[in-house]
């Protein structure tokens, strides 16, 4: 006694559990397409709202730098003022104190500007563009 079925879309499946449906390929791929689509919408909404993010973050930063900037340049004439102060009392003319001061200066520029050169290197991707060079040989 063979069960007969009305359509062959409805079949049963090995483990005599419910039917499931059996699709052609032009639906198939149809289903595909709008599954695709949607991924592809779902991750551009995530990808478009990790970058405003981003941009709140970096925008953030850039503020409390700029802040951070300026209050390190009152704290740095602060304290030449204090140090200028200091060397007049002993006795130093008030022109000389000014050319030991941005001596001073200068010298504490050197080791930031060497710094600044050598992290320079790394603006240009040197690694990457390692990996994209065709081999000598």
């Amino acid at each position: 006694m063979s069960e007969s079925y009305e359509t062959s879309e409805e079949l049963p499946d090995a483990t005599n559990g419910p039917a499931f449906r059996v699709t052609g390929p032009m639906e198939d791929l149809s289903t595909l397409k709008r599954e695709l689509r949607s991924l592809v919408y779902e991750q551009l909404q995530l990808a478009a709202l990790e970058v405003r993010l981003a941009a709140r973050s970096t925008m953030t930063m850039i503020s409390v730098a700029v802040c951070i900037g300026a209050l390190l340049v009152l704290a740095w004439v602060g304290f030449m003022g204090a140090v200028g102060l200091a060397l007049n009392r002993m006795g130093l003319q008030p022109a000389l104190v000014l050319l030991v001061l941005a001596a001073l200066t200068l010298i504490l520029i050197l080791p930031l500007s060497a710094l600044i050169r050598r992290r320079s290197s790394d603006l240009g991707f040197p690694a990457s563009l390692r990996t994209f060079k065709p081999d000598a040989t």
